[in-house]
């Protein structure tokens, strides 16, 4: 049964008159897109940082830079997790690095100590007839919130939660992986490369993620392993979902499956505007990818991947070998060239925008999910670009 059925009412079906015409080329292209991309719409949204067991215990802090800014997480004494912009509001120094375990937080240029809250707790110098602005000089906030373990960050105090923005989207991980609570992170697998560098806008990559159009001329190798025409892309609200069954055949070009203990139907889920998640085939997994753009054609991919505390069978580490170096070797190298060649084509004068092919009977075929994508992306870009862009 498919795990999107228990909120099936949230589901959005496929629009028969839809727009017929892709983004436009100067999206992907453009430089002064791509920095308000930056400053308005990655900055305000949610976006993966680590999994809660990167700062497990009351002290733990992780700092981190997303898109040009630095932040830090840090677990309270009470055990909440709060993050903060990692300036210090006196005189813009970053105040911790990496990552490690503190009872409070010091500046390292003039000591301004700052309790686990955020609050101001010590200033050399600074007298009484400054306490009336005293949290003026508390560090600046952002939202936290989780997912299924996985860690997200948003600047915007005012964002929904996750739950609110991608309702039902935890509650779909749970049902395809009811043990994920339990994963850790993986300790030898490394199929998703972790850091992917790509030539192409972040765009690109994620209209490739969210179609199997082009998987049975583009993969061989995988569409002998997938059932394609049987993939089926559905729509929900900030997401999307796609379920993608393997020919549950042991014996593969790809790499080989265990029918017993593997992951026999993967399920891909991207969130708005540059989060994906997944079960891969194969040995069981769960992963998360967070889409940073570098550059207008150029795109980090930043992978973490869980995996079972425990093997589920003596043969998991060999298999798991395996798909990872036809992952990284054979798919990812087959899906790079693709998107490169795509941000190749967005710069000639002859391409301004492409065209969907579309047919809710055939999710195999249809590329309805990468519209929904566009659909929000352009609701977006209406309020927040200039349109001389």
């Amino acid at each position: 049964m498919s795990v999107v059925n228990a909120i099936r009412g949230s589901e959005i079906a496929p629009d028969p008159a839809g727009r017929e015409d892709t983004l436009a080329a100067r999206y992907y292209v453009d430089q002064s897109v791509m920095d308000t991309e930056i400053r308005d719409l990655f900055y305000n949204s949610w976006q993966f940082v680590c999994h809660e067991s990167e700062v497990a215990n009351p002290g733990d802090y992780f700092a981190f830079t997303l898109h040009g800014q630095d932040f830090f997480l840090v677990r309270t004494s009470e055990g909440d997790l709060k993050g903060f912009h990692n300036v210090c509001p006196h005189r813009g120094h970053r105040l911790v690095e990496g990552q490690g375990s503190k009872s409070r937080v010091t500046c390292p240029y003039h000591a301004w100590t700052f309790t686990l809250e955020g609050k101001l707790r010590g200033a050399r110098g600074v007298n009484r007839a400054s306490e009336a602005s005293r949290d003026r000089k508390n560090l600046l906030p952002v939202r936290v919130d989780q997912i299924v373990g996985f860690v997200f960050i948003n600047a915007d105090l005012d964002a929904e939660s996750l739950a609110e923005f991608a309702p039902g989207l935890e509650q779909q991980m749970l049902g395809a992986c009811p043990d994920l609570p339990d994963y850790v992170i993986s300790a030898g697998s490394d199929e998703f490369g972790h850091t992917y560098l790509c030539n192409a806008n972040w765009k690109v990559m994620l209209d490739n993620f969210l179609e199997c159009y082009h998987c049975q001329m583009a993969h061989p190798e995988f569409n002998e392993m997938m059932a394609i025409p049987d993939s089926k892309f559905t729509m929900f609200r900030n997401f999307t979902y796609q379920n993608a069954p393997t020919k549950r055949k042991a014996e593969n070009r790809a790499f080989p499956l265990d029918l017993e203990h593997d992951v026999l139907v993967g399920e891909f889920w991207w969130m708005f505007p540059n989060i994906t998640f997944g079960r891969f085939p194969g040995v069981q997994n769960f992963y998360v990818s967070r889409f940073d753009p570098l550059e207008p054609g150029k795109t980090s991919r930043y992978t973490v991947t869980l995996a079972p505390r425990v093997p589920t069978d003596p043969g998991a580490s060999v298999r798991d070998r395996l798909r990872s170096e036809w992952t990284n070797n054979v798919v990812a190298v087959e899906d790079k060239d693709l998107c490169e060649g795509v941000q190749q084509g967005m710069s000639q004068r002859a391409f301004r925008h492409g065209w969907y092919v579309t047919d809710p009977d055939d999710h195999g075929v249809s590329e309805h999910a990468m519209r929904h994508f566009h659909d929000l992306y352009r609701a977006w870009a209406d309020k927040s670009l200039d349109p001389r862009s």
